[in-house]
């Protein structure tokens, strides 16, 4: 009985040292040991990045992006507005798209910190580029695809229309919102899909939806101006 026990804990030890090889095996492992050594307050933020709950809306964005042709466009450049660490949002899109350049959007310094840690590690073939405040930036531009995954932090992206060239199509968009209104930070929340097509005025709508998570419902549209 007793080497029983002995044999099945030295294979439990094997097992469990088998998947620390494989976690460390991935990038995620090495910008937590990194977040965990320079930014340790921002640990909680890494561990929501990677969650349940943002991999289903990520993955929910892209499968829905993916149905539409994009491919006459190639190579994509795309802004994140609200980009937080960019990952694995980036990660996701570079598997469905050709992409030419991604511009993160964020106004945390030290979201830009870990994001270029992931830069690093992934080290793509496109360029990445980060910027701070998204309203700022009122340079006039081309793009082919603008993402906001985060809108209820923010004032409507709509009001930087105007920065953006029409031709020879304007960019598409994703935004998703929500109504949980609890949270402080949630300034721009709203109650439903209609809501965020109206208060961002698209026009031209190809998807909109709804993400019905534990604690709040997530709304999403793509669509353009």
């Amino acid at each position: 009985m007793f080497t029983e026990q002995i044999t099945e804990w030295r294979d439990s030890k094997n097992k469990i040292k088998e998947l620390e090889q494989i976690i460390k095996e991935t990038n995620y492992y090495w910008i937590y040991r990194w977040i965990e050594n320079n930014l340790p307050s921002y640990i909680p933020s890494f561990d929501d990045s990677v969650s349940q709950g943002q991999y289903d809306s990520k993955k929910w964005l892209c499968d829905e992006l993916k149905k539409i042709n994009l491919k006459s466009f190639y190579p994509l450049h795309v802004d994140i507005v609200g980009s937080w660490f960019g990952f694995p949002l980036i990660e996701m899109i570079s598997k469905i798209f050709k992409i030419k350049q991604i511009d993160l959007y964020d106004i945390d310094e030290n979201c830009h910190r870990v994001a270029s840690q992931y830069i690093n590690h992934f080290d793509y073939d496109f360029r990445i580029v980060q910027f701070g405040d998204f309203f700022e930036r009122k340079q006039l531009k081309r793009r082919h695809v603008i993402i906001n995954t985060s809108s209820e932090h923010m004032i409507d992206i709509v009001r930087m229309k105007k920065y953006y060239k029409d031709y020879p199509i304007t960019p598409l968009l994703v935004i998703q919102s929500n109504n949980y209104h609890n949270v402080e930070d949630h300034i721009n929340c709203v109650n439903n899909e209609k809501e965020l097509i109206d208060k961002n005025e698209i026009r031209e709508v190809y998807f909109s939806g709804k993400l019905t998570q534990p604690l709040y419902d997530r709304f999403m549209v793509i669509g353009r101006w």
